[in-house]
């Protein structure tokens, strides 16, 4: 095999984040259907133009997989740095396609905690959602996939990276804090996918989002409200290391009435809708070029 294309999931956020586990962090990936595409071939060096985390994925794959020249090319709709799980499509189709190129192709469990090698990841390669420690690179607790629903999405011109927040003291103690009410969120959450329950499954979001708000606010959280009120939304959800955020609903049409309704009051940034979905890593072996 010389040439394959691996594909991962993007994010708006988590559905949970926080201090959950009696040790420290984990977070349950919020899933949405946008994807992010790695193809990857043997032959010349393409890693210049690569963005660092990626660039660095690839240094991690050489060396794991004894890898010779690879060309690797990265095609992401999504912009970095608002929490939409970008760099872990990067990082994660050059780890996949690398290891699926040496014949080695790696469990999702693998796939992940090289991922962690690199930066705390999301757990957007497990077929289903999972709980997983973000930061030791490990699958804690794998869980249903979620009910339907649809997000209104707004995606601000700002950005937070994931390795710049982490590295705020007065934040990561603020998190730390907050573990009873975390634990909480993920209860309701577990409990709300066990069920099948929407609801129960948005409000566990909303409480995340709710004790996020209190340690990093952000601008758009009177918006966020009053378009959940306004267009009868089940709740909120947000990127807790970055800058995205989103109202739940029920049903495509629900979100929509929610984007015209951020359209008429903010400007500051992009406004999309996408439903939620399960996770996975897609590789697939392309045929070389006549």
């Amino acid at each position: 095999m010389n040439r394959v294309a691996c594909s991962l999931p993007g994010t708006v956020g988590e559905w949970v984040q926080g201090w959950i586990l009696p040790e420290g962090e984990a977070l349950v990936s919020l899933v949405v259907q946008w994807r992010g595409q790695v193809r990857l071939r043997s032959g010349p060096d393409g890693a210049a133009k690569l963005p660092p985390k990626a660039y660095r994925a690839l240094r991690l794959a050489r060396e794991r997989f004894s890898l010779g020249g690879v060309r690797v090319e990265v095609d992401n709709p999504l912009r970095p740095a608002l929490g939409l799980g970008t760099s872990t499509m990067d990082v994660g189709g050059i780890l996949a396609g690398a290891a699926v190129l040496a014949g080695q192709p790696l469990i999702p469990e693998d796939l992940f905690r090289l991922c962690c090698e690199i930066e705390p990841s999301d757990g957007t390669m497990f077929p289903r959602l999972a709980l997983v420690d973000h930061l030791k690179g490990t699958l804690v607790e794998t869980l249903p996939d979620p009910p339907d629903l649809h997000l209104a999405v707004l995606l601000p011109f700002r950005t937070l990276d994931t390795e710049a927040y982490r590295k705020d003291r007065a934040v990561m103690n603020a998190v730390r804090s907050r573990s009873a009410r975390h634990v909480k969120a993920y209860r309701i959450l577990k409990d709300g996918l066990l069920a099948g329950d929407a609801r129960k499954v948005a409000a566990a979001a909303t409480l995340s989002a709710i004790l996020q708000q209190a340690v990093m606010p952000r601008e758009e959280w009177p918006l966020l409200l009053g378009a959940c009120r306004e267009c009868r939304g089940l709740g909120i959800a947000v990127a807790h290391s970055g800058t995205a955020s989103a109202v739940l609903f029920p049903d495509a049409s629900g979100a929509e009435c929610a984007a015209r309704w951020f359209r008429s009051r903010w400007d500051l940034g992009e406004i999309a809708c996408v439903p939620v979905s399960g996770g996975g890593v897609e590789v697939q072996e392309e045929p070389d070029p006549a």
